[in-house]
């Protein structure tokens, strides 16, 4: 293991070295991460940063004094600091998972860029690659969901690189590293709650895995990897045959349908201005058909795809209304700048790794197209973190301290009768949570402006 470790590190780390700052919330995974880099020959300059999110009351504050301890006795800088997690995730309507994450990670930004360190260290596993990977299937986030964690990537907010030097580890090899070393570290008592989706994988849907495939762990690791090489494979694909088929912004369809796969290549051509699937669709059913094809028009929320005889040009168009559907309501079919009845706002594809949900900002794991209307008396939602309670907007309103002004133009996103997804900007149902997933996903954003 001591090897394996210190090979990924030499693929991780800037080749002119740096000081890197671990992650170290005390429990075994970052316990034999920070020993892997106290023991390692390259002598790396490290410090431990240790997050107190107040959650498991003394069981938090024994954490805090065990990683402060042991830095302690092995002459290690020690960074810790004291979130009000609870507080944070109601605030900003969002879980107290996110809310964790969130707050962990902007503070582990702007220790690097204080201190100047080269790298974060953070102690994700094989076995929490994997769990990842089973959330973004479930939430249909398609390939790139199923691409899982990378061993380096970008720390947002800061120039320091995220490495993830345990990721080629189970969770069993680290507990048998551990024991054989004589090393301590503290259980956090909370991953035995399966009420979290991400402990319900791990505690239950994991053991069955292994009774029908004991590999199964290297088996969707495997291919975790093999998923990256087809994206890789794919985006190769469509930047080779881009230049053939599409000349500034308009797409030439004789060299289109002659090209293999077309239809998953005119998808990526469309895809970044904004139509969804089911536009892309209907343009590639009336290509296959042969029926009359000049004329037509297709929009996304900020782009116009108009045919002519034998192309489709696309052209930057001004929707500040979107699809009307009655006074007070709008369709929202893609990303764009939308108004109701003078509110402002704009919504936008998010990556999950990029999740922010500051005041007047709304992240929700919902699908295109959508129903956001002004709020209707009797709306009703199970606001995140009440654990399935049901609440009135109204009440809500109350809890915010609503003026008169602020619930005339209060947003929702709509889902059946009176039960709504959002309150834009400040409270979401239970329902379209984001998932804490460390890989790469997608959600809707959507800003109040």
């Amino acid at each position: 293991m001591r090897d394996r470790f210190d090979r990924c590190l030499d693929g991780s780390l800037p080749c002119d070295g740096g000081a890197v700052l671990l992650a170290v919330s005390g429990g075994i995974d970052s316990m034999v991460m920070a020993n892997l880099f106290l023991e390692s020959p390259h002598k790396y300059a490290i410090s431990l940063a240790h997050c107190n999110f107040h959650l498991r009351g003394e069981e938090s504050d024994a954490d805090e004094a065990f990683v402060r301890k042991w830095a302690e006795a092995h002459g290690l800088r020690f960074f810790k600091k004291d979130f009000d997690t609870e507080g944070y995730a109601s605030d900003h309507g969002i879980s107290v998972e996110m809310a964790a994450r969130e707050l962990r990670y902007a503070w582990f930004a702007s220790l690097c860029e204080e201190k100047g360190f080269a790298a974060l260290a953070v102690a994700h596993n094989a076995n929490d690659n994997a769990e990842t990977l089973i959330l973004n299937l479930l939430r249909g986030t398609g390939l790139k969901g199923a691409l899982g964690m990378r061993k380096v990537s970008p720390l947002p907010g800061s120039s320091a690189s995220l490495i993830r030097p345990m990721l080629g580890f189970s969770r069993e090899e680290i507990r048998e590293y551990a024991l054989s070393k004589g090393l301590q570290w503290r259980e956090d008592s909370t991953n035995a709650d399966s009420a979290y989706k991400r402990n319900l994988i791990r505690n239950e849907v994991f053991p069955l895995f292994g009774k029908v495939n004991p590999s199964f762990l290297d088996s969707l690791n495997a291919d975790m990897r093999r998923f990256s090489q087809v994206q890789e494979i794919a985006d190769d694909f469509v930047s080779g045959l881009k230049p053939e088929v599409m000349s500034g912004n308009t797409i030439q369809l004789a060299p289109l349908v002659e090209a293999p796969h077309w239809e998953y290549l005119l998808y990526r051509l469309l895809e970044p201005y904004g139509f969804n699937e089911s536009v892309i669709s209907d343009i590639i059913e009336l290509i296959k058909s042969g029926n009359t094809f000049s004329g037509r028009e297709f929009h996304s929320q900020t782009h116009l795809a108009r045919t002519s005889r034998g192309s489709i040009t696309v052209e930057a168009v001004s929707r500040e209304g979107g699809n009307l559907l009655s006074s007070g309501s709008v369709e929202v079919s893609g990303p764009g700048k939308y108004s109701i009845e003078g509110v402002e706002f704009v919504v936008e594809i998010a990556d999950i790794q990029e999740v922010k949900q500051p005041l007047g900002t709304t992240v929700a794991n919902l699908r295109f197209p959508l129903t956001i209307r002004l709020w209707q008396p009797g709306d009703w939602m199970r606001p995140l973190g009440m654990k399935g309670r049901r609440k009135k907007l109204s009440d809500i309103f109350n809890d915010l301290k609503f003026n008169a002004f602020q619930k005339e133009k209060a947003l929702v996103i709509a889902d059946e009768g009176s039960h709504v997804h959002a309150l834009i900007g400040y409270r979401i149902d239970e329902s379209v949570a984001v998932p804490s997933a460390e890989g790469a996903a997608t959600a809707i954003k959507i800003r109040l402006i």
